[in-house]
């Protein structure tokens, strides 16, 4: 089975598809340019990949294009039959952030990240002081930011990822 760069198991089977997707999470994660298209490559060689579809409604909301974020989402939420919990989860995940509920999404990242504590893409969601817990507005948000992160450390070891996150 095809996995992403944290050892997490991927429903494609094209490792071109995965590649492409590997590139665009990076790209995303590090906030370079490119992710976008990333996304598109892995749709282009897998189109039922559902985390693609997931991750491009994301980098799309991010480009304040809700409405095809929307779209992309509703195309990740059709393809969930037969996936795996972890990415039943993700998807439900970005599908409360795309539709704009932050309560839910609030809700379902701590679930997420307690049984997958490496999916980094829901992580990156949350894991900075402008992200759903640190611009929640919330009591104590900022700690509640650091509790987390300090409760994932450990599955993370010395990747640059959650090391630059604390």
């Amino acid at each position: 089975m095809l996995t992403d760069r944290y050892g997490l198991p991927l429903s494609t089977t094209s490792s071109g598809a995965r590649d492409a997707y590997v590139k665009g999470c990076e790209a995303k994660l590090t906030m370079y340019p490119g992710a976008l298209a990333a996304f598109d490559c892995a749709i282009a060689a897998d189109p039922r990949f559902a985390l693609a579809h997931a991750a491009r409604a994301h980098a799309l909301l991010e480009r304040a294009d809700a409405a095809a974020a929307r779209a992309s989402m509703a195309t990740a939420d059709a393809l969930g039959a037969g996936l795996s919990a972890r990415e039943k989860s993700h998807i439900a995940f970005f599908g409360l952030l795309v539709a704009g509920d932050a309560e839910g999404a609030l809700s379902a990242v701590q679930t997420h990240l307690a049984v997958w504590p490496r999916d980094a893409m829901v992580l990156a969601t949350t894991a900075f002081t402008n992200g759903l817990i640190g611009s929640s507005g919330r009591a104590a948000q900022k700690r509640a930011l650091l509790d987390l992160l300090n409760r994932l450390a450990p599955s993370w070891g010395d990747d640059w990822l959650c090391a630059s996150l604390l």
